[in-house]
């Protein structure tokens, strides 16, 4: 059994430095040219934005939703999912919290919306989960900002199924 966890740790560590990596690499490209806007609208610019209230709601619906992953409720985090979601995972399997790390804390630091899907930028405060083998006793902690994907179904927002994977990489970041 103890082989097993051996493997997993090794698999989980490399998987976050090949996933650091990768987002250094994306956040570099999308700083480095800067761009002038255009003066004539394309036909790929996104709709308008949401009212104000409209974000306001999207806002509050993530503070929820990453409230309830920082305090490890599984059922409330599996409220805020997507219908389609919910019919393809238990709350449980929904609410896992990643293997290689644990939410402290969380901070919504804007929304855009673009139709019926929007993007929430949230701070996360996530301590890394490391073997007791380990030469470093006290787990880092590290400050990500995750993208977190919503979807509005019938005028309320839901969170997106589709980045459940991605999200719990960026949380696993070194």
């Amino acid at each position: 059994m103890p082989l097993v966890k051996r493997s997993m740790r090794g698999f989980l560590i490399t998987g976050l430095i090949v996933f650091e990596a990768a987002n250094w690499v994306t956040g570099v490209s999308a700083q480095a040219p800067n761009q002038t806007p255009s003066a004539s609208p394309t036909p790929a610019s996104p709709t308008p934005l949401g009212s104000e209230a409209d974000i306001q709601t999207l806002r509050q619906r993530a503070a929820e939703f990453w409230a309830a992953r920082v305090s490890d409720d599984p059922d409330a985090q599996w409220k805020l999912l997507e219908p389609r979601g919910k019919g393809r995972l238990t709350a449980r399997e929904y609410g896992a919290e990643p293997g290689g790390g644990r939410y402290l804390a969380y901070q919504v630091e804007g929304a855009t919306v673009n139709g019926i899907f929007a993007t929430v930028k949230v701070r996360v405060l996530v301590q890394l989960i490391l073997p007791p083998s380990a030469a470093i006793r006290t787990p880092p902690r590290q400050v990500t900002i995750v993208d977190d994907g919503w979807i509005r179904i019938g005028g309320v927002w839901y969170r997106r199924l589709d980045q459940a994977d991605n999200e719990a990489a960026q949380a696993k970041e070194p």
